[in-house]
């Protein structure tokens, strides 16, 4: 038995306003290269390795597994994504009109970048050794 694999969910906006959500989802698929997979309130999306993430819209009902409670104050995960060329993907994520933060040295010594979706949920990005 054990773990195969992880599928990370996201929160973001819906709180009635289905306009956002679409923006979201829009958002991972074009500026970050997911695949819409299905939609039925929750939003499944993979890239091309497989990896699946599912977006879904803030819960208050503390008793659902999609609660988040307030996501702008108290995000509850941490996300990073690998790159093989970290200046160009900051490039072509500022080229998307995301908001990107500098290039620094993570406490390994590789290159790690902050950046965040249209819903303030924030992400890292680090340069896998070649």
């Amino acid at each position: 038995m054990g773990v195969k694999d992880i599928v990370l969910g996201i929160p973001v906006t819906k709180s009635g306003n289905f306009e956002e959500y679409e923006k979201a989802i829009d958002w991972y698929v074009n500026v970050l290269g997911f695949k819409l997979i299905w939609k039925m309130g929750i939003a499944s999306l993979k890239l091309e390795n497989g990896q699946e993430i599912l977006l879904f819209g803030e819960e208050t009902d503390e008793n659902s597994i999609w609660y988040t409670g307030n996501i702008k104050l108290n995000p509850h995960y941490s996300i990073q994504f690998t790159t093989e060329d970290i200046e160009q993907l900051r490039s072509e994520l500022i080229g998307s009109g995301v908001t990107v933060g500098e290039i620094t040295i993570g406490g390994g010594g590789d290159k790690v970048l902050m950046f965040f979706d249209p819903n303030g949920n924030r992400f890292w990005a680090i340069e896998e050794p070649k």
